[in-house]
């Protein structure tokens, strides 16, 4: 495998988008390749998002079956047939967990609902090439189906961690993609500015200082809370 991620590490980059099927990385060699740079991993072909992607709608389309077996465990999503991995980084991974934490320590003294992490939705149930997956989500007791393993409902809220490479407009699409599939908020938390939006079908808010929800009563979390590790106690 080091002659053909040498061999992969060599050639131009319209070339690799149409490289050999037999050049295929792992998600591993691909991170060590990017070196720091935001990809796609699609059908073992590093894809980076400066990169005009011209062959890959030549590339063959996955089934989420498929996917989910080659993905091995690992989170992803499926767009048009494409796996998508998206690589966290460290303020992003804290961000993701701190939040979750509050969610958890508030449902554990309002058991409305639950939050769950990277959970991917079949919300095309008949298109076997579609699956989203919010970095965490927030879905009440009312549409709660523990027995679907991949709900085809969007959760009550969608939690979306920015990376710093996101674009505002694929993030408002992805939005109006969760609120027509059942979503009632979706929340933009972005760990580098330290800020947030949530937003409903009609409307949107900045969240500068303590974070609120007209579904969830009695909900404050301090945004210093999600974007800082709390102290040591002694």
């Amino acid at each position: 495998m080091a002659t053909v991620v040498e061999e992969y590490t060599n050639l131009e980059k319209e070339q690799r988008a149409a490289a050999s099927p037999s050049i295929k990385l792992t998600l591993e060699q691909a991170n060590k390749l990017a070196g720091g740079q935001s990809f796609e991993l699609i059908d073992g072909r590093i894809v980076f998002k400066d990169e005009a992607p011209a062959d890959i709608a030549s590339l063959p389309q996955l089934t989420f079956e498929q996917a989910n077996r080659l993905a091995d465990g690992r989170s992803f999503e499926l767009i048009n047939g494409r796996m998508i991995f998206e690589m966290a980084d460290y303020d992003h991974s804290q961000t993701q967990a701190l939040l979750g934490a509050e969610l958890v320590n508030y449902f554990k003294t309002k058991p409305i609902g639950r939050v769950l992490t990277e959970l991917n939705y079949r919300l095309w149930p008949e298109n076997p090439l579609e699956s989203r997956k919010p970095d965490l989500s927030v879905i009440l007791n009312e549409h709660l189906q523990e027995t679907e393993r991949y709900p085809t409902r969007a959760p009550d809220i969608a939690v979306e961690i920015i990376s710093e490479d996101d674009v505002w407009t694929k993030l408002f699409a992805k939005a109006k993609l969760y609120f027509e599939k059942g979503s009632r908020e979706v929340w933009f938390v972005d760990p580098y500015e330290k800020n947030m939006m949530v937003l409903t079908p009609t409307a949107r808010r900045w969240v500068l200082d303590t974070l609120t929800s007209e579904l969830l009563p009695g909900l404050q979390v301090d945004l210093q809370d999600i974007f800082t590790w709390p102290a040591a106690t002694k």
